[in-house]
């Protein structure tokens, strides 16, 4: 589908969230991007094309749910996020954490997400290295046991983990977790919530 086509689109619907390869899942009042036609997908593209067919600044708030490691140039699809979510535009990752059995089942999973991945991307982090000249802000990042995030089209789920106190205690020292326990007791998902800065 092309750009004009995906720009009428959302100018019909005036959804401001954008729910990247959202599969048959999508987000309520979204607009669904996937490669694949499921029923509910509202546009019809391969994420590892480039420019994704929106226009600069439209979106408030996009959402990635286990899309970022199936796609061949992460950092390319960080600036397409970068690029489309208006300036101070929040931008939602979860994908499976490293120590995950699910990052490792799926043939198609290209890369591997750890707590700092997003660190690349955000400024005033740790991390010394940038990976692209667009900037983000880190507002939220958590290791999860079960789901890192309930969205809007999920049902709530007991976390036992979480009741226990066990997330708690990973997320306040998730470095020493990810070097020494993340494989004795592994993980399910890391979720990021980002501010677009531009």
């Amino acid at each position: 589908m092309g750009t004009s086509s995906a720009t009428a689109r959302l100018e019909r619907s005036h959804a401001r969230t954008l729910d990247v390869g959202c599969g048959r899942y999508k987000l309520p009042g979204s607009v669904g991007v996937d490669q694949r036609a499921w029923p509910g997908v509202d546009v019809v593209h391969n994420l590892d094309k480039d420019p994704w067919p929106f226009p600069k600044d439209y979106f408030d708030r996009v959402v990635c749910r286990h899309v970022l490691p199936h796609l061949e140039n992460v950092v390319k699809a960080i600036e397409e996020l970068h690029r489309i979510t208006r300036p101070g535009g929040q931008v939602e990752i979860v994908v499976p954490h490293f120590s995950s059995d699910n990052a490792f089942t799926d043939v198609t999973t290209k890369c591997f997400f750890g707590f700092r991945s997003m660190d690349y991307f955000c400024v005033d982090r740790p991390l010394k290295y940038r990976y692209s000249s667009k900037k983000f802000s880190l507002l939220e990042w958590r290791i999860s046991f079960w789901q890192a995030k309930r969205f809007e089209d999920q049902e709530k789920k007991f976390n036992p983990f979480r009741v226990i106190g066990l997330e708690q205690l990973v997320n306040c020292f998730p470095r020493v977790y990810e070097h020494f326990f993340a494989f004795l007791l592994r993980a399910n998902e890391v979720y990021f919530r980002l501010e677009v800065l531009k």
